[in-house]
């Protein structure tokens, strides 16, 4: 006998299908109807069916799927690296100098809004940790999106690229003395936490040699070198899961040094826009779920406050050390626009601090939480602005009133 449709019950996989299915529709729906980012239509999409929508998306559903995120990630992370700008003499220099400069800003104003606000100084640190971070998923995908090609936009992916780099491994040394509660005993946590870096360092550039490596034996076949990049991928996750340690760093310099190896250039790189878009549905339809909009109105004054103070320090940064470097004011405007987006990747960072489950405190959580919700849903179109306003948006089609019908057509 068949089953009557009120014993069916929803199953992970197919809630799953559903979901990606539903955030595909979502997304050309954004990007037709209204010309936003398909981004910002995954992100609405996981936030009708999640935690502050209808649901669906209980947390088993989200506790599963780590499976699946964490690799989604690691290709993200991989591609950023991979996108690396580099000059005829190797890395620029004046990109070092500049995400030095903003990311030392954002440190700076940050730490000290949030000890305004009576956090304590491993509490402020740490927001100020998660705030030299830019979501890597948005900036891809917006910008694939969009056709975004030229040299600021490369810039733009240098600097997320840097301030990844310099918000892991400054999250890995602040999380002893935030667990610590900023006391003494935090001592022997800042060994473990140097020894994880390192860790994390010498696997990722380890990971690019053997990239590199087997890219040469095995040719230049696509369908060969991205299953490898993909099984290596998943290794330089794994392994560091498994040794209790975060995997972003790893990850992310894997790309990197695969950028700096790969002199002859025989590595194929997996775009995820574009090979494993399957990837990036699932992660920002999961990460839109999971999102608690009751956080930003409880904590929007702090919320709010952590936001701007994290433009306005990266957008004086810019601006200063831009100017020394010949670069102009709209260019540094536009780049501080188009570092904002927070995403999946801070959800991850928040999750290895025990932000998620409270260990961090409440009202510390909750105004992260805010800022995240915030940049989540606006940061695909900051970044769509950002390479509109570099002129780089080489797919983008303005939509116009049309003047026999008065209608806006595309």
């Amino acid at each position: 006998m068949y089953p009557h449709i009120r014993d069916l019950e929803t199953s992970p996989l197919l809630l799953f299908g559903l979901l990606l299915l539903g955030g595909m529709a979502s997304g050309e729906l954004s990007r037709r109807l209204v010309n936003l980012p398909r981004t910002t239509g995954y992100v609405f999409f996981g936030l009708l069916m999640g935690n502050s929508g209808l649901q669906w998306v209980d947390p088993y559903i989200l506790g599963s799927a780590q499976f699946f995120i964490y690799p989604a990630i690691g290709l993200i992370l991989f591609e950023l690296g991979h996108r690396f700008p580099l000059t005829g003499q190797g890395l620029d220099r004046k990109l070092i100098l500049l995400s030095a400069t903003e990311t030392s800003a954002v440190f700076a104003l940050v730490t000290g809004v949030m000890c305004l606000f009576g956090f304590d100084l491993a509490e402020a640190l740490f927001a100020a940790a998660i705030a030299a971070s830019t979501s890597p998923a948005i900036t891809i995908a917006t910008s694939s999106d969009i056709g975004a090609e030229g040299p600021l936009t490369s810039r733009l992916f240098g600097l997320v690229a840097l301030n990844g780099c310099v918000a892991f491994a400054a999250i890995t040394i602040i999380l002893p003395m935030l667990v610590a509660g900023g006391t003494a005993d935090a001592g022997p946590g800042y060994i473990d936490a140097l020894v994880h870096v390192t860790a994390s360092l010498l696997l990722g550039f380890g990971l690019s040699f053997v990239a590199c490596r087997s890219a040469g034996w095995l040719g230049p076949h696509a369908e060969h070198q991205h299953l490898m990049l993909l099984g290596l991928i998943i290794i330089g996750t794994g392994l560091p899961l498994s040794l209790d340690m975060s995997p972003l760093l790893a990850l992310l310099t894997f790309g990197i040094g695969t950028r700096l190896a790969d002199r002859h250039k025989q590595v194929i790189a997996i775009r995820i826009a574009s090979d494993a878009r399957v990837f990036l549905v699932v992660t920002f339809v999961l990460a839109g779920a999971a999102l608690e909009l009751g956080l930003l109105l409880d904590y929007w004054p702090m919320a709010l406050a952590f936001v701007f103070t994290r433009f306005g320090a990266r957008w004086a940064a810019l601006y200063f050390t831009g100017r020394h470097l010949g670069g102009t004011s709209k260019d540094a405007f536009f780049t501080a626009v188009g570092l904002l987006p927070m995403s999946s990747v801070a959800l991850v960072l928040l999750g290895d601090a025990g932000a998620l489950d409270g260990g961090t405190g409440p009202a510390l959580a909750g105004t992260l939480m805010g800022a995240i919700v915030l940049m989540q849903l606006v940061g695909p179109i900051c970044t769509q602005s950002a390479v509109r306003g570099f002129g780089e948006a080489r797919r983008y089609v303005a939509r116009r009133k049309s003047p026999s019908q008065g209608a806006v057509t595309r």
